[in-house]
């Protein structure tokens, strides 16, 4: 293959795999099928440009504050599964983790070329927008435009689930970009405002208590930021008296102030500690958590949960954790911990070095992220995987000053 041809093609695989990433977002929407096509496609195209071009991306990537250890944390994992061998999931469950690390080396490695930050940043406002739009559907047809019945967008699983933890993220992202970037202009802000609040509407519409009070943190400490560096306090103030009395007409019309749920949580994060404890390098694995929670909490080893009711909380199973510091040791021990506080602080200095454009919305990110962590999602999970490395790959593209960088704000 001649030089030119080469490089025609290498140039067409870095513009599908920038597409593709994009459209993480709304695949989430859809289901496995549409986030896991789209991580696993930009990896292949990436690896397939590799091969084509024939490049080592790797001595520039390297250099990437996010690319070591996020690495040493997916080698945290594979670490895991080998010392404790694999649980009723199987090793393939844990070792197919890397397609995450690919998607985000991909992408990272193609925005020293494309604006990448700028395909996912349409790409995110695209998956609110689609929620929305499938939510609508979904209350006035019944169901959606995939044909899924609207059970799926009221409980707290399936869509709901999904959709409210890509919305926590969204709105806070959106409201605070369009609230602290003094160079947008009117048009642009009320645009970047309106989808924020459509996210926001998103996650209160849910009912997912965790991802409403998370996107509800990361909106407060953007605010916070605004009226600290541009003195605007009525607006701050306006905003934030908006998602209180939201948040608070939410939960009370629909009963949410019952900590039944937090007592529940308190035996996993027993169990999970107690697991922690007996392996305490390591961890017990991902594969392996649900069997050795059932067997802990078979064991007789840790006591019921008396709550000041007098209700008694010991559940005999469970998928994880709901608590990201607890799924963290218990899954992956300490190295596993250690890897992700690396990665989270890399991201944390990323996210601050330059608050310019766009930038300034990631400063709700890292807020978002150890709320949520505080008594939700499962960090494992696919989807919110998926979700991690979209965030980590828009963080990271966007401190990238190599090739055309975004411009875009």
């Amino acid at each position: 293959m001649q030089v030119t041809s080469r490089l025609k093609w290498a140039s067409r695989l870095d513009k599908f795999c920038a597409v593709t990433g994009s459209l993480v977002p709304a695949g989430l929407v859809i289901g496995n099928i549409g986030f896991e096509s789209a991580i696993g496609f930009v990896g292949l195209g990436w690896i397939a440009r590799c091969v084509v071009i024939k490049e080592n991306p790797f001595r520039q990537l390297w250099q990437h504050p996010l690319v070591i250890p996020w690495s040493v944390w997916f080698a945290s994992i594979v670490i895991s599964l080998v010392f404790n061998g694999p649980g009723s999931k199987g090793w393939a469950h844990d070792v197919v983790f890397i397609r995450y690390v690919l998607f985000g080396l991909a992408l990272l490695d193609i925005s020293r070329r494309l604006p990448v930050a700028r395909y996912l940043l349409y790409g995110l406002a695209a998956g609110v927008i689609w929620a929305a739009l499938n939510t609508l559907s979904a209350y006035v047809l019944g169901r959606d435009f995939l044909g899924k019945p609207l059970l799926r967008y009221t409980g707290k699983l399936k869509e709901a689930s999904r959709i409210s933890g890509l919305s926590a993220y969204a709105a806070a992202f959106f409201l605070i970009w369009g609230l602290l970037d003094g160079k947008l202009s009117v048009r642009k802000k009320s645009v970047l405002m309106l989808i924020g609040l459509i996210a926001f509407a998103q996650v209160l519409q849910t009912h997912v208590r965790t991802a409403i009070l998370a996107a509800a943190a990361g909106i407060f400490f953007g605010v916070a930021y605004f009226v600290k560096n541009k003195k605007a306090h009525g607006l701050a103030l306006a905003v934030v008296l908006a998602v209180v009395l939201a948040i608070g007409a939410v939960f009370y019309l629909n009963q949410q102030f019952n900590l039944s749920s937090i007592y529940d949580r308190i035996y996993f994060w027993k169990v999970a500690w107690r697991m922690w404890l007996d392996h305490p390098l390591f961890g017990v694995g991902i594969s392996s958590f649900q069997d050795a929670y059932k067997e802990m909490a078979a064991s007789g080893a840790i006591p019921e949960y008396i709550a000041p009711d007098g209700s008694v909380f010991s559940a005999g199973e469970q998928t994880h954790a709901h608590s990201l510091f607890f799924m963290l040791i218990a899954s992956t021990g300490v190295w596993g911990l250690a890897a992700f506080v690396w990665l989270f602080i890399a991201a944390v200095r990323m996210v601050f070095r330059d608050l310019k454009g766009f930038h300034s919305g990631l400063i709700s990110w890292p807020v978002v992220l150890i709320v949520i962590g505080l008594t939700g999602f499962n960090i494992y999970h696919s989807w919110y995987q998926a979700l991690l490395a979209f965030m980590l790959v828009l963080i990271g593209a966007a401190d990238d000053s190599g090739g055309q960088g975004p411009t875009t704000g």
